[in-house]
Order: structure tokens, then C-alpha cells, then sequence
């Protein structure tokens, strides 16, 4: 019994305490979110008092922007990198998993990004990365919840309307 209502209180700390980041949060603007793609130190500062599910939406846009800045492919990585690891460490103590599923939702249906193989192994890697002793338990996590958040957000094959019949040309048939 005792076990249940530590668990209830937990929950309800957790609640509590998400509750009160999600008040102070304030959603950068573009112009925040183009400055912290050039300079991904300044993530940091997008975040704070952001909920787990607040903070991968502006990743997640931050990553975007880096994607239109036209780096290489090696330069986009550190970036990246960069990026996942300030805001790894940046969440509030135990909101890291919840972070890594919830940036794996918000990238799984962004179709720049999950149009393009290379960004998201390079999230993936940033978090096992950041994630220290846990960090490949959260790119799992994170690859999880991209896996169905992709898949949610495609249509199936039979919802699609099926293909346009050939007719004949030029008389035949």
C-alpha cells in the first residue's frame, strides 16, 4: 500500500513540477531560433522553464534551421551534436527519457527532417552521447518513438486511392 501512494505522490510531483516549467516557458521566435542554429550554446537560454515536450518542439526547429544553413555534412553533425548535447543537459533532472521520446515524436513527423537519414542518426548519436550511462537506453527510446510517430503520420498503402486504370490509345484497347 505504502509502495502505491509513493508511487501517486511521485506521479503527482512529476505533474506538479511539469506543470510549473510549462508556466515560465516562453516560445522563442524565429529569429531566436535562426541565432541558436549559428550558435548552438544559445539553446540553452530557449529552454528554460520548458516542459520535456516544449523544449524537443524548439529542437526540433532548431535542428531545422541548421539544416537550412547549408553546412557540410560534417560541420551539420557537430552542430547538431552540439545542439542535443546543451539540451540534454540543460532538462530537468529525470526529464531526460521523457525528452528523448518526446524529440523522437516531434522529429518522427517533421518531414524535413525525417526525410533525411543523416540528421536523424545524427540525433541519435548526440543523445546515446549526452545520455552518459543512460544515454543508449535513450536513443533507443528516442528511435522508438520516431519509428511511430513516422509511421503514424504516413499513409497506409490501402488509404492511398489506387492507380489511375490505362485506357487504350490511337484505337486500341
Amino acid at each position: 500500500m505504502n509502495k502505491i501512494l509513493s508511487g501517486i505522490v511521485g506521479v503527482m510531483m512529476i505533474t506538479a513540477m511539469s506543470a510549473l516549467a510549462a508556466s515560465t516557458f516562453k516560445a522563442p521566435t524565429a529569429e531566436q531560433l535562426a541565432a541558436a542554429a549559428k550558435n548552438p550554446a544559445a539553446i540553452e537560454a530557449l529552454l528554460v522553464g520548458a516542459s520535456p515536450e516544449q523544449a524537443a518542439q524548439v529542437i526540433k526547429a532548431v535542428v531545422v534551421q541548421i539544416m537550412a544553413l547549408g553546412l557540410s555534412p560534417t560541420a551539420q553533425a557537430a552542430s547538431i551534436n552540439s545542439v542535443i548535447s546543451t539540451s540534454f543537459t540543460a532538462a530537468q533532472a529525470g526529464s531526460a527519457p521523457l525528452l528523448a521520446a518526446s524529440l523522437g515524436t516531434a522529429c518522427g513527423v517533421t518531414v524535413a527532417i525525417s526525410a533525411n537519414p543523416a540528421v536523424v542518426s545524427s540525433i541519435q548519436s548526440a543523445i546515446a552521447t549526452a545520455g552518459g550511462s543512460a544515454g543508449t537506453a535513450m536513443a533507443e527510446t528516442f528511435s522508438t518513438a520516431y519509428t511511430e510517430a513516422k509511421a503514424a503520420s504516413t499513409p497506409a498503402s490501402d488509404a492511398l486511392p489506387p492507380p489511375p486504370v490505362a485506357t487504350g490509345y490511337n484505337g486500341q484497347q
